[in-house]
């Protein structure tokens, strides 16, 4: 089937899989769940421990933004993430099993594809008070985490802040780029997020190498709003 995408799930042993002989069996059970509809993929998987501290699990899968949820009900552990998932592109996810409550799920969700040369440039992301204008000098970024994956041709991003942030004067979303003489261009994000519902919002932001190649002629230290850099909400 045309845009499937082949996934390596890297699963994190909890502390009581992880106390296990290297040759004990473990049943886990590996959901990966649409917001609507029948999961594409729900299996209970007869895997053995091994030496070491993860398991891997492949598996093809639609492009879709996706519920991740694994469990070894036998020792009580369990998590869950969220990932988006591009068409026609491998995807590491990572997920890491606990005898606790899963965490709170993020509350964006980018994805995209990107040059090589848009790693090389060491890409972080930050949000900027509500207000920050363009050309403007960049002031200290809002307390926030971003979980970034890089995978060859692609990239995937999980923001989570507090949903209160985006209650009344919503953030500036950027993207932090550091030159060779590692002073920064940042590069405005045009991103209008719907209200949070439980699921995260997802964004799809593709980079170009023409995009990367207009930053060499432009300011640091300010907020970049060139008009090729769009983001689709889905």
């Amino acid at each position: 089937m045309d845009g499937l995408s082949h996934i390596f799930l890297h699963v994190g042993l909890c502390s009581a899989v992880a106390r296990l002989a290297p040759n004990a069996p473990i049943a886990m059970h590996v959901q990966m769940r649409y917001v609507r509809g029948e999961p594409p993929y729900d299996k209970t998987l007869q895997l053995v421990r091994g030496e070491a501290d993860e398991l891997v699990v492949e598996f093809d899968i639609p492009w879709n933004v996706y519920h991740v949820v694994v469990s070894v009900p036998k020792y009580q552990c369990t998590s869950s993430s969220f990932a988006a998932v591009l068409a026609d592109q491998n995807h590491s996810i990572a997920i890491k099993l606990s005898e606790q409550p899963p965490a709170a799920p993020p509350l964006v969700l980018f994805d995209g594809t990107a040059p090589a040369s848009f790693v090389y440039m060491h890409p972080a992301y930050v949000l900027l008070p509500n207000g920050t204008a363009c050309q403007a000098a960049v002031p200290t970024p809002l307390d926030s985490h971003f979980d970034i994956d890089y995978e060859q041709g692609a990239y995937y991003l999980a923001l989570q802040a507090d949903p209160a942030l985006f209650a009344s004067a919503p953030p500036v979303f950027a993207v932090q780029f550091l030159t060779p003489r590692g002073l920064a261009h940042y590069v405005r994000m045009p991103v209008k997020l719907p209200p949070y519902t439980g699921w995260p919002a997802t964004i799809q932001f593709n980079i170009t190498e023409d995009m990367i190649d207009e930053l060499a002629t432009e300011k640091t230290g300010v907020l970049l709003c060139p008009k090729i850099w769009g983001t689709s909400a889905g």
